[in-house]
């Protein structure tokens, strides 16, 4: 049965506003739109609220009878989600995702499943746009990856526009928050080579993807840090027209994934 909500002043207003600033020490973030409330509830995320209003409820009568017993459910009016929403025109629906559980996998040290076997990890080196880091993890997703790795000082994994731009593949891939120290030490004991991506690296074409991988791309701005660097087995590069001074990170990550994913089809 959902409770009705019309009042601004009501705390549950204000507990969805501060999950608009990320606090990496906060156990619940937000979740927007009714595409990634129907990939949450399919992946059997934890959820611990779901909000949305008459009109929404009576267009999806059918997500609302997947929605797990313990939810709770929350009718509200437009101009209250509006509030709610980051978004400008949200569609009706917004949700709260707990992280307690799986806090562990997506905040853990526990790197090694991770880069067991034929891997195909992407990690990034202080990547700050959301909307890159969402489309790179639908990139890992779509090419075979085994997952993104988020540096601590990459955009944080809850940021509700990374998850908004990750089109629900956020919950069946979650990314993991894990240092470039960290993930170089277990991917050199484990056999997994490490791949920088930079301007004047070996054009890819020319290097061999088809054993167990992590590529590392860099932030919008400063590319890979020399401490960075120092990881790498092998520094690779996009071959581009002349003139073109680099790729957005999202894209160059993307033709690095789609160029291992073919190597290995070919190999087969």
């Amino acid at each position: 049965m959902a409770l009705r909500i019309s009042s601004l002043n009501n705390p549950q207003l204000k507990r969805l506003k501060r999950l608009h600033r990320v606090d990496p020490n906060q156990a619940e973030f937000l979740i927007e739109g009714t595409h990634l409330i129907r990939e949450a509830i399919q992946a059997a995320w934890p959820l611990a609220g779901v909000f949305y209003t008459e009109l929404w409820a009576k267009e999806h009568r059918a997500l609302l009878e997947t929605m797990p017993a313990y939810l709770e459910q929350f009718i509200v009016d437009p101009q209250w989600l509006n509030q709610a929403a980051t978004t400008q025109h949200p569609d009706g629906a917004v949700a709260i995702g707990n992280l307690t559980g799986p806090q562990v996998e997506i905040f853990g040290t526990d790197v090694a499943n991770d880069l067991a076997g034929s891997s195909l990890i992407l990690a990034t080196d202080g990547i700050q746009d959301p909307g890159n880091a969402g489309t790179l993890l639908r990139s890992v997703a779509a090419l075979g990856g085994n997952r993104l790795f988020l540096s601590p000082d990459s955009v944080s994994p809850v940021h509700p526009k990374f998850l908004r731009s990750t089109a629900g593949q956020w919950f069946r891939l979650p990314p993991k928050v894990a240092s470039i120290v960290d993930l170089a030490t277990e991917a050199k004991q484990v056999g997994v080579q490490i791949v920088v991506a930079q301007m004047d690296g070996e054009p890819i074409w020319n290097m061999d993807f088809t054993k167990p991988t992590m590529f590392i791309v860099g932030s919008e701005g400063q590319g890979i840090r020399e401490s960075t660097q120092e990881f790498a087995d092998s520094i690779c590069s996009v071959p581009m027209a002349m003139g073109v001074e680099s790729l957005n990170a999202s894209v160059a990550g993307t033709i690095l994934l789609y160029e291992a994913a073919r190597q290995r089809s070919a190999s087969r």
